[in-house]
């Protein structure tokens, strides 16, 4: 497959060197009416002196004040790109995107990055509920029955599945998604750039944007995220609950988030229920009984049936666009299905092999290098 690299670069003309200090012509007739000269007569010398002489000063003048002014140009376009005399700092203190950064530009998450403590909170709190009132009644049932091996694979599922979900949402909301690096300002008219390039893909013809904020032609399936202000590579979604935006890096982790909390909710469901019904078998009573001795799995009952509807369609959808290669923005955007053919489908077990069994990209940036502060900071302090 094709791509474009990361940050494609723009070639631009800039002004010529002469006409930033403005060259003189090379008439002379034209010099002298530049400078705002008269004819004179040959034969009067002295006019002729005092008029070079006039000349000379004006032409001392001007050229003085075009050295001035570019030596102020250059001065300004130091200070701009950052001496060596700037204060050194991490690249993320001085990042111009939403982004926040914890343990030294290592975590990379969203603006609003508490969606994901109150996600963790939604999880561990029903969780210990279970393995309290659900998991170790039901180890007890199955030792008193003699079958100590029954008890302990509900023990260690118990634990594992909510470990699995907890783990991979923390590795898919405090990971850099695929941030692409805003590329320098162009300098000079930029109005003769196009505002879209068509590149091939796997045979296909793929339109890519220029993007204003970051400098660049976004490359295929990138796409600006207005929440984190940046461009994410292989973007699918901003989402809430993780705190941050979906993108190349961290869409496996997601995956595994999504299939894990949907598995998690049907077992917990089917062991609150298979207690309720040994309580009722065991004691010889009715079925609305034993749900009020068990309140515990009542609760874990009626809470994972209504998460079920959220994790469990999200995650036919996922396994839906994984399967055809598509993200949720290409979903909803191109239709490919409907309007047009998927550049990017190279059947189902490919597309799933993409995602799962290739090593997660490099990052494009590296957040915790030290560099020098750039005036843009400087400025805003």
């Amino acid at each position: 497959m094709s791509e474009l690299p990361v940050a494609i670069a723009v070639p631009l003309m800039e002004d010529s060197f002469d006409e930033k200090i403005g060259a003189p012509s090379t008439s002379s007739n034209g010099k002298r009416k530049a400078n705002g000269d008269h004819d004179v007569d040959p034969g009067d010398s002295g006019a002729g002196e005092r008029q070079r002489g006039a000349n000379g000063k004006a032409s001392s003048s001007g050229a003085g004040a075009r050295m001035e002014s570019l030596e102020v140009e250059v001065k300004a376009k130091g200070s701009g790109s950052g001496g060596a005399s700037g204060r050194k700092i991490k690249r993320y203190e001085d990042w111009p995107g939403n982004e926040t950064f914890f343990c030294g530009g290592a975590c990379v998450t969203g603006p609003y990055y508490w969606g994901i403590l109150g996600t963790c909170l939604l999880i561990l709190i029903p969780c210990c509920i279970y393995v309290g009132l659900v998991a170790f009644p039901l180890f007890d049932e199955f030792e008193s029955d003699g079958d100590m091996p029954g008890g302990y694979v509900i023990l260690v599922v118990s634990f594992a599945l909510p470990c699995v979900s907890l783990i991979s949402l923390f590795c898919s909301g405090c990971m850099d998604p695929g941030i692409i690096p805003r590329a320098p300002p162009p300098q000079g008219n930029v109005d003769h750039l196009s505002r879209t390039r068509n590149v091939e893909v796997n045979g296909h013809m793929v339109v890519v944007r220029y993007n204003e904020t970051c400098n660049f032609y976004q490359p295929p399936r990138a796409h600006h995220c207005s929440v984190l202000n940046d461009c994410i590579e292989r973007f699918d979604h901003y989402c809430p609950w993780v705190g941050t935006t979906i993108g190349k890096r961290n869409y496996r982790f997601y995956l595994v988030f999504v299939f894990s909390s949907s598995l998690l909710c049907i077992y917990t469901f089917a062991c609150s229920a298979y207690l309720v019904k040994m309580r009722a078998d065991g004691e010889d009573t009715s079925v609305a009984e034993a749900l009020r001795k068990e309140p515990g799995a009542l609760f874990m009952m009626a809470y994972v049936f209504i998460c079920f509807w959220f994790v469990g369609g999200l995650s036919c959808f996922h396994i839906y666009l994984l399967s055809k290669n598509q993200t949720t923005y290409e979903n909803i955007r191109y239709s490919y299905d409907r309007n047009s053919t998927n550049p990017y489908n190279r059947g189902c077990l490919v597309n799933w092999a993409e995602v799962f069994c290739v090593k997660v990209p490099e990052r494009n940036c590296d957040f915790s290098a030290v560099v020098v502060e750039s005036s843009r900071a400087e400025d805003e302090s």
